[in-house]
C-alpha cells in the first residue's frame, strides 16, 4: 500500500514504535472486499489495509497486501505461508489468532432488482429463487450456509444457488442480478452498498432482508505461527486504541464515507 503519513502523524507514530527488533514483513491476504479492502496500492486499498499498515508501520514492520480468493487466502495462512487474512469471523476461521478490538462490523443481507418484491423471511424462502453467492463465504453459519452448501453439493438443476469466485465475485454477481440470470444475491451489507454506489447501480438494487444479527470483523493471523501471530494481533490492539484516541481513525474512515464502528450502536449485536 502507498500511504505517506504526514510528519506530526509519523513523529506520532514512532513514538510507539516499542517493539522494533521484532520488526519485518507481515504478509496480509483476503480477497477484494470494499470498503474493508480493495485494489492493492490504489489511492483506497481499504479501509483496514490502511488501519493495519498504518499500525504495523509503527512498529517498524513493513505490510505486503495483495489480493487473492478468500479460501486460498484462508488456506495460506493456516499452513503459515500468509501471515494474516482480513475481514475474518472468528467462528469461520476458530482455529486462528485474533485480536480482541474489532475491525467493524458484517451484516449479511439479502439483495434483489428494486422492482422485485421478495423479502427474506425465512431459509425455507430460499428454495423458490436463484440465489447468487460468493466460493468460500460463510453467510450464517446455519440453515442459509446449509442451503447453499447442499444445493451446490447435489448440482442442483436450473441452478438453485450460483456461486462466483475470484476478484470482483460481487460486482459480476450483482451484473447477473440487473440482468436477471439470477433472483437474489447475498452479501455484507457494507461492502454491497459501498459496491453499488461505486458502480453507479442506485436505484436499481435494493436491501431484501438481513441474515441474524451483525458480526464483527477481524484480522486473524495464521495458528502454524502462534507466538508471532500474538505480537501482531497484541499491537492491532494497542494501535486501534491510539489511531482512535488520536482521531486518526476517523480520518481514515471518512475516506470511505464512513464513520466510527464503535458509534454505530444500530448495527451491534
Amino acid at each position: 500500500m502507498k500511504h505517506v503519513l504526514s510528519v506530526a502523524a509519523t513523529v506520532f507514530a514512532s513514538a510507539f514504535a516499542v517493539y522494533p527488533a521484532c520488526a519485518d514483513t507481515i504478509s496480509l491476504r483476503a480477497d477484494i472486499w470494499p470498503p474493508y479492502n480493495a485494489t492493492p496500492s490504489s489511492d483506497k486499498p481499504g479501509y483496514i489495509v490502511e488501519i493495519a499498515t498504518e499500525i504495523w508501520n509503527a512498529e517498524g514492520h513493513q505490510v505486503d497486501y495483495s489480493t487473492i480468493p478468500w479460501e486460498r487466502a484462508i488456506s495460506e495462512a493456516r499452513t503459515g505461508n500468509v501471515d494474516c487474512i482480513l475481514g475474518a469471523l472468528p467462528d469461520e476461521v476458530p482455529d486462528f489468532v485474533f485480536h480482541s478490538l474489532p475491525l467493524g462490523y458484517d451484516q449479511s443481507t439479502f439483495y434483489t432488482r428494486a422492482v422485485n418484491h421478495w423479502t427474506y423471511h425465512s431459509p425455507t424462502q430460499l428454495n423458490d429463487i436463484r440465489l447468487g453467492v460468493i466460493g468460500g463465504y460463510s453467510y450464517d453459519q446455519g440453515a442459509v450456509d446449509e442451503h447453499i452448501a447442499t444445493a451446490i453439493r447435489e448440482g442442483t438443476p436450473g441452478s438453485r444457488v450460483q456461486l462466483m469466485k475470484g476478484d470482483n465475485a460481487l460486482e459480476k454477481n450483482l451484473q447477473k442480478l440487473l440482468s436477471g440470470r439470477i433472483d437474489v444475491i447475498v452479501g455484507s451489507a457494507t461492502v454491497v452498498d459501498y459496491t453499488i454506489a461505486t458502480l453507479g447501480m442506485d436505484g436499481t438494487v435494493r436491501p431484501a432482508g438481513n441474515i441474524g444479527v451483525a458480526d464483527k470483523l477481524y484480522i486473524a493471523c495464521s495458528p502454524a505461527t502462534p507466538t508471532q501471530s500474538k505480537t501482531y494481533t497484541r499491537q492491532l490492539d494497542e494501535g486501534i486504541q491510539r489511531l482512535r484516541k488520536s482521531g486518526r481513525l476517523t480520518e481514515i474512515l471518512q475516506r470511505y464515507g464512513l464513520q466510527d464502528w464503535s458509534t454505530e450502536t444500530s448495527l451491534k449485536p
